[in-house]
């Protein structure tokens, strides 16, 4: 019985989600958005309160359970919160007249939740399409929108090729390994076979992460999307793939040094000897991510597209973690500082381009800066949430994003990787510039004056699910950094 509750949390997210699809049809077009939101709401709440029957334990030897992966889905699925508060905010003033939306989030959640337990390739790559095929449609679910339909084509073309590539590393793992398994033993001869195939996962992965120099897609997509949308990529697409990575990089170095397997994402791993290839090509990821994504945010003028290179250069400090706490030294790995930081990256992510679609007002493709400047004054309550996260993002205390950063560059430190932490530190204050001009916008003196009387003016029910989400979002922000042993991987 064990073995199958720790699928419970996914199986009722995907059960609302066939509850919500069967249900629209049957929903006036004027309250599927009235209506739809709180049902799907309620579905994943209980999704992430069921993560506290799970046990550690592995299923069939192809998903696993842990307190990492504990806390990883149950961020997924807050992210997935916030996205539905945020898609009912924004279809609700466009009168979108299809609720479809709900269930490809809440499908695109449970490919997301399974990428997190994933110890098998195999399983990886049904929970990698699970989530991105939803994605695509949510992507361009806006059909008239000539951004939209770009960045579907774009994200779809490019998915659909490193979705290749990945498969293509998955048979030659299999051809070097015999099996699947992330911690499956090399064959006699086969070591050449088997890091071209663990390379051309990697490569999938990090597509799905968004990080340089396969970044490409990240900018032009978060732009076509709403930013309901967009938030809910940054935070639970970057959550499935960087914990898939972690595990496959385990699983690396595991089958590297024949030692036995460590599917516990919770578990130090210490290898007998290190890999240089594998080391540069973390520290290269990492440099590129972090440059591209602090110089080209600075360019930015729409939001998205400075959260969208702010969702780079993450990625870049994420990866930083595979190293820690001395993998250089005598090869110890232990990744605490990395899932620490990317929860606290993934909910702040999403809350400040939910909060953002608030402000935006009926029309969040008003999201550059001049179009919400003043918008915080009209709406401080949503306002002062999406500016703790901002705080987060940049690393300033108290907010957990500071203690995030902190952990990750002195352990980099420590480990004898004291260059990349100055380096990392150094771009961080620079993305802070970017981050602190959003929330200073917000706060500027009106720049239009609004003259009617119109939702943008007044509460409306759309905004209760999106109040409360970012609200949430904020506190636990804050609590997390002042007491980082509640998020049980610090």
């Amino acid at each position: 019985m064990s073995n199958y509750i720790n699928l419970l949390p996914i199986v009722i997210v995907a059960v609302g989600a066939l509850v919500s699809l069967a249900a629209e049809p049957f929903i006036k077009d004027e309250n599927k958005h009235k209506i739809l939101p709180w049902v799907a709401s309620l579905f994943v709440i209980a999704g992430m309160a069921a993560y506290y029957l799970c046990t550690t334990d592995v299923m069939f030897n192809l998903y696993a359970m842990d307190p990492v992966r504990k806390v990883l889905g149950a961020s997924v699925m807050f992210c997935a919160f916030l996205g539905i508060a945020g898609l009912q905010w924004t279809l609700g003033h466009e009168k979108y007249k299809g609720g479809e939306a709900y269930a490809l989030l809440m499908l695109a959640t449970c490919g997301a939740c399974l990428m997190t337990q994933a110890i098998d390739f195999l399983a990886l790559f049904i929970g990698m399409e699970l989530a991105s095929f939803p994605i695509y449609a949510l992507v361009g679910i806006r059909r008239k929108d000539v951004n939209a339909n770009e960045g579907v084509f774009k994200y779809f073309v490019s998915g659909s090729i490193f979705s290749a590539i990945f498969l293509y590393g998955v048979a030659l793992v299999y051809g070097a390994t015999g099996t699947t398994h992330f911690f499956a033993s090399c064959l006699d001869g086969r070591e050449a076979l088997y890091g071209i195939g663990v390379l051309l996962t990697v490569i999938g992965l990090l597509f799905k992460a968004g990080a340089a120099p396969v970044h490409f897609w990240v900018a032009d997509v978060y732009t076509g999307a709403s930013v309901a949308v967009t938030g809910f990529m940054a935070a639970v697409v970057k959550v499935g793939a960087l914990a898939a990575l972690a595990s496959v990089w385990l699983g690396i170095l595991v089958t590297k040094s024949a030692t036995a397997p460590a599917w516990n994402l919770a578990e130090p791993v210490t290898i007998a000897s290190q890999s240089k290839g594998l080391f540069y090509m973390v520290v290269i990821v990492a440099l590129l991510s972090m440059v591209i994504g602090a110089f080209s945010g600075l360019a930015q003028k729409s939001i998205r597209r400075i959260l969208a290179f702010s969702a780079v250069m993450n990625a870049g400090f994420i990866v930083i973690g595979l190293l820690l706490p001395n993998y250089a030294k005598d090869g110890t790995v232990q990744m605490g500082a990395m899932f620490y930081f990317l929860v606290t990256y993934a909910v702040a992510s999403a809350g400040a381009l939910t909060g953002i679609a608030y402000l935006a007002g009926r029309e969040d493709r008003n999201e550059n800066l001049e179009d919400l400047q003043g918008s915080g004054r009209k709406r401080p309550y949503v306002a002062l949430g999406v500016t703790v996260c901002l705080a987060s993002l940049a690393g300033l205390p108290p907010v957990a994003g500071f203690l995030a950063k902190f952990s990750l560059f002195t352990e980099a430190f420590s480990g004898g990787l004291g260059w990349l932490a100055i380096a990392g530190f150094g771009l961080s204050l620079v993305a802070a510039v970017y981050y602190l001009r959003v929330a200073f916008v917000l706060f500027m003196p009106i720049k239009n004056k609004c003259e009617c009387k119109k939702s943008c003016c007044v509460s409306t029910p759309f905004a209760y699910l999106l109040r409360f989400g970012v609200t949430v979002a904020a506190i636990a922000l804050i609590v997390i950094g002042i007491f980082p042993n509640l998020a049980l991987i610090a």
